[in-house]
C-alpha cells in the first residue's frame, strides 16, 4: 500500500462529536473494499471520484496483489476493521488520518491507516503493527 507518514506531535485527535460520519464511513468502506477484494484474490479498481489520481495510478492491480501478499504473509488473512480515531494536521492542511484496528487471522494487533484529502478522496493507505499512539 502507499504510505503517508505522520507523527503524533504534528496531529490533533478529533473528538468523536466533531467527526463527519459520512467521511468516516467512506474511509472505512474504501479500506474494507480494497482489503476484502485482495483477500478474495480480486482487484478493486479505484475510481477518480473516490481517490486521488496518484492513488488510482499507484494502487493498480499489480501493486494491490503484491501488497496483499506482504500483508497476509505478516498478519494472516484480512477479516475486518474497526475505527479507533481521527487525526488532523496541526498546520491546517486538510488531510484527515483515520486509524483503524485491523482484524486478521493471526490475531496480530494491526493498524490500517487511511488518509483522505481535503476533497474527501483516498490519498493514502497502509498497514503496520499497532501502536496505541501514532
Amino acid at each position: 500500500m502507499l504510505v503517508f507518514g505522520c507523527t503524533n506531535s504534528t496531529y490533533d485527535k478529533v473528538s468523536n462529536e466533531n467527526i463527519d460520519n459520512e467521511r468516516l464511513e467512506f474511509a472505512k468502506q474504501i479500506s474494507h473494499k480494497l482489503l476484502n477484494a485482495q483477500e478474495n484474490g480480486e482487484y478493486y479498481q479505484l475510481k477518480e471520484k473516490e481517490a486521488t489520481a496518484k492513488m488510482v495510478a499507484g494502487l493498480d492491480q499489480k501493486r494491490q496483489m503484491s501488497s496483499y501478499e506482504t500483508i497476509s504473509g505478516k498478519f494472516g488473512q484480512y477479516e475486518n476493521l474497526e475505527f479507533v480515531e481521527l487525526l488532523k494536521p496541526k498546520d491546517g492542511t486538510l488531510y484527515e488520518v483515520y486509524r483503524f484496528k485491523g482484524k486478521f487471522s493471526s490475531n496480530a494487533a494491526v493498524e490500517i491507516r487511511t488518509t483522505l484529502d481535503g476533497n474527501g478522496k483516498l490519498a493514502g493507505m497502509y498497514t503496520l503493527d499497532w501502536k496505541n499512539k501514532m
